[in-house]
């Protein structure tokens, strides 16, 4: 029911969608892909001139939203894109855009501390990486090489031994694997989180679609562009999305984070199985959904998968905290969703363009429903409260 409400109120949507060639034509879409994973993107220096917020901005102006566009959000470290009428937001979508992170603990012996949760693999592991530092106004490569890893039960170290270039105290590292896609099957590093942000960008192009609706019935939504999400999860994480809750007011109805979902055996989302939506982070440490938005989802759901087979697939299993952790203490956390990948925070990360696809058709018709623009759906999903 909500699929085919949606498609009568807004008629223009699924066109849009279906003529988008940054969505349809699997080259581009790779290659918008590519983009943002060769960018840099510290932990804490993300939207940074030279960094990926830079590419997020050209992205944006070759969508269509040129205009739209905040670079600088305060200074929270942060970029938005708005649509829609000129009010406080109704619903706002994050993304981060950050990657795992490193800095320099010893420059005798190339030591370093991780300021993200260490995913890399037990024993010795070894990964190309980049050393970036801010110098002369803009963020460079000071330092290519290797970031080594020895992870045993009982202890952990990090290294990074420099190739070329010299590591200095003021360096971020970063893992730096040369993205390759093949059959639609792509691997490398940075999936996490450049999966969510390439959704989130041609999600808000397909709305823009849209906008004289939103304009029409008095809405606002803001997708937002985190820095700082990454951090160890045994202590705060998600510093942009905490200064985000200072420099916005709530928003009407809630939040929807975007965020690549990890996929394998034993785990619900599987890759080429669309989009991943979930319902809450870490068995209920982090967010959940409330009940009538988890209903919502379910029953789109069922009819866009039923029109379009594979479009999502609902997460009923474990998901780890993002930046709805902080955001929950905000306002209500309306959905978890994000295109699944495997290995994350590792130089063999792996997702599938066609997921991709799939996460951006779930992410516009789930923002559209919850952004309450149907009158039939509010009652049957207590849209209003």
């Amino acid at each position: 029911m909500p699929f085919q409400a949606l498609n009568r109120t807004l008629p223009g949507l699924s066109d849009y969608l279906k003529n988008l060639s940054t969505l349809t034509n699997s080259e581009d879409l790779w290659q918008a892909l590519r983009r943002l994973l060769l960018a840099h993107a510290p932990s804490g220096g993300a939207n940074l001139l030279g960094g990926i917020g830079d590419d997020i901005a050209l992205l944006a102006d070759g969508l269509g939203l040129r205009d739209r566009v905040r670079t600088h959000l305060g200074s929270t470290g942060n970029m938005i894109i708005w649509l829609g009428a000129e009010k406080a937001a109704d619903v706002v979508i994050v993304s981060h855009m950050d990657r795992p992170s490193f800095r320099v603990q010893s420059l005798d012996d190339g030591a370093l501390y991780p300021i993200s949760a260490n995913r890399f693999p037990m024993g010795d592991y070894r990964v190309t990486a980049k050393a970036v530092r801010f110098e002369r106004g803009r963020l460079l490569v000071s330092a290519a090489g290797v970031l080594v890893s020895h992870r045993t039960d009982t202890s952990s170290t990090l290294h990074f031994e420099a190739k070329h270039g010299k590591l200095g105290w003021q360096d971020t590292i970063l893992l730096d694997v040369n993205p390759v896609c093949s059959g639609g099957h792509v691997m490398g590093n940075g999936l996490d989180n450049c999966l969510g942000v390439l959704t989130t960008l041609l999600a808000a192009a397909a709305l823009k679609s849209i906008e004289s609706s939103l304009v029409t019935q008095d809405r606002r939504c803001l997708f937002v562009f985190t820095d700082q999400e990454e951090g160890p999860p045994d202590a705060f994480f998600g510093h942009g999305a905490a200064r985000l809750t200072h420099a916005l007011p709530p928003p009407t109805y809630g939040c929807i984070v975007v965020d690549a979902h990890t996929a394998g055996p034993g785990l619900t989302p599987q890759l080429s199985g669309g989009a991943s939506h979930g319902l809450a982070s870490s068995w209920g440490r982090g967010s959940i959904v409330p009940p009538n938005f988890q209903s919502l989802a379910v029953e789109l759901a069922a009819g866009m998968n039923e029109t379009h087979p594979g479009t999502v697939q609902i997460n009923s299993c474990y998901l780890s905290r993002s930046d709805d952790m902080i955001l929950s203490q905000w306002t209500r956390i309306l959905g978890l969703i994000g295109p699944p990948m495997t290995d994350p925070h590792t130089g063999y990360e792996a997702a599938r363009l066609s997921d991709i696809q799939n996460s951006v058709w779930w992410l516009t018709y789930f923002v559209a429903a919850t952004l309450n623009l149907v009158p039939e759906l509010t009652p049957r999903y207590a849209l209003g409260r």
